[in-house]
């Protein structure tokens, strides 16, 4: 069931190149599939009336380029299918032309928001969003390891940083990630794709670090969160020179 909506990015949301970040451009593509699963009483609210949230465990994406503050956009979203424990759904960005800017595939659990442990799929809520069942599960490309130099960033997890699920919404990652490489980095390359895998949860006060280190030829570069020596999440981000 695919479901697209219009959205123009607000001017606040760009960087020095005039673009909005990888954790910007996820953001608005779960606003979409926030306001489909609304619609269908398959949203937040709803799911909270049984207990439980949704939780991503793993990204894929492919990007030919980032958004730019100002663009008119479409937003699209579809809910593939599931199994006994994920869920799968597929995010897409267009922009006024019809072009494809980025596309990415999530994989989701359902946790209860009591006792913070995973549960199985509700069925009802799957249908509610024309998701069939398949016991397949989808396999991710394994991400790259951190190796050579490691250079880590501290961050601070913030009273702002916590959703209504009661965890560390999962595009602040991508922003500490993503940031931790530095303005000279960002301003000279252009993402192409990117993989990121969820392991644990950040709580709130702690001071995580984003560590990553380069690839040889500057094009790929390899992530993780780290608290207390606990890996949260693991990415690899690809790049292209800006010229």
């Amino acid at each position: 069931m695919n479901y697209e909506e219009p959205y123009r990015v607000p001017v606040y949301l760009g960087n020095q190149k005039g673009q909005i970040s990888l954790a910007s451009a996820v953001d608005i593509a779960l606003m979409g599939s926030e306001h489909q699963l609304d619609q269908l009483d398959a949203g937040i609210a709803a799911l909270a009336k049984h207990g439980a949230g949704w939780v991503i465990t793993q990204y894929e994406m492919t990007i030919n380029r980032m958004p730019k503050a100002e663009e008119q956009l479409t937003l699209g979203t579809a809910a593939t299918t599931y199994n006994k424990l994920m869920t799968y759904r597929d995010y897409w960005i267009k922009d006024e032309a019809g072009n494809e800017l980025m596309r990415f595939t999530g994989a989701w659990v359902m946790m209860d928001l009591t006792t913070r442990k995973l549960i199985p799929v509700i069925a009802d809520f799957a249908a509610r969003v024309g998701a069939p069942f398949d016991t397949h599960v989808k396999r991710f490309p394994r991400l790259a390891k951190l190796s050579g130099e490691v250079q880590a960033v501290p961050y601070r997890v913030r009273y702002f940083d916590i959703d209504e699920n009661g965890h560390v919404h999962n595009t602040r990652y991508l922003d500490w990630m993503e940031d931790s490489l530095g303005a000279d980095f960002l301003n000279s390359h252009e993402l192409t794709g990117a993989s990121i895998k969820y392991a644990r949860e950040v709580a709130y006060g702690t001071q995580p670090e984003a560590q990553f280190t380069v690839s040889a030829d500057g094009l790929e570069t390899a992530h993780q969160v780290v608290t207390d020596g606990v890996v949260n999440a693991e990415a690899q981000l690809r790049w292209r020179d800006r010229h």
